[in-house]
């Protein structure tokens, strides 16, 4: 016997017709743009299945909605750069709008790929680690007070390690006793350990 094949919403059978599949559900193309379609910061209309989205820091456009605030230029296949939550092409930045690196203190003009975390921008070239002076640029790191690390130092600067091995534990171990065998104790990075 064949499952039956239905808009998650409307239930209208959706054997042969275009669907979208929306958080592991099943959705006919009317029902998506009335409960599931993003809406477009600029025109505030459902971005439709069919329509080509743009997404900006939990911000979303249609393609063709996505312009330059000052010239209206479309910037959907453009760089750009981001000025109090407005949108700007290169031609529209001015090195007054631009944000300031955190590490040269030049500007960072459309195209230039940065590094943004908490507000604070850096080329991506000048995100290093504080201790070795390793480019982390978009790789994973470590904050520490006004200091960043990448996962090496960090791991041989703060992390804890083994007394036997020495190498870093990811984790501080939680020490229970064994319930099988009394007076006896063993690691686990368990959460809830028995």
């Amino acid at each position: 016997m064949a499952e039956k094949f239905d808009c998650h919403y409307c239930r209208d059978p959706l054997q042969g017709k275009k669907y979208v599949e929306k958080d592991g559900h099943h959705c006919c193309l009317k029902c998506f743009d009335k409960f599931c379609a993003n809406t477009c910061v600029e025109c505030r209309k459902p971005i439709g299945a069919d329509s080509k989205e743009v997404h900006y820091k939990n911000r979303y456009w249609h393609d063709t909605c996505f312009r330059c605030a000052k010239c209206l230029h479309p910037l959907a296949n453009e760089t750009f750069m981001s000025k109090d939550n407005k949108i700007l092409c290169n031609k529209c930045t001015t090195k007054e709008d631009s944000p300031k690196c955190k590490g040269c203190f030049k500007p960072i003009v459309a195209g230039d790929q940065n590094v943004e975390y908490k507000g604070i921008v850096w080329h991506k070239d000048c995100f290093t680690c504080s201790n070795c002076k390793q480019v982390i640029g978009s790789g994973s790191f470590f904050p520490k007070g006004e200091d960043f690390y990448c996962m090496t130092c960090h791991e041989s600067k703060f992390a804890k390690h083994c007394v036997k091995c020495n190498k870093g534990l990811v984790k501080a171990p939680v020490w229970w006793p064994m319930k099988d065998n009394p007076g006896t104790t063993t690691a686990s990075t368990a959460k809830n350990a028995p």
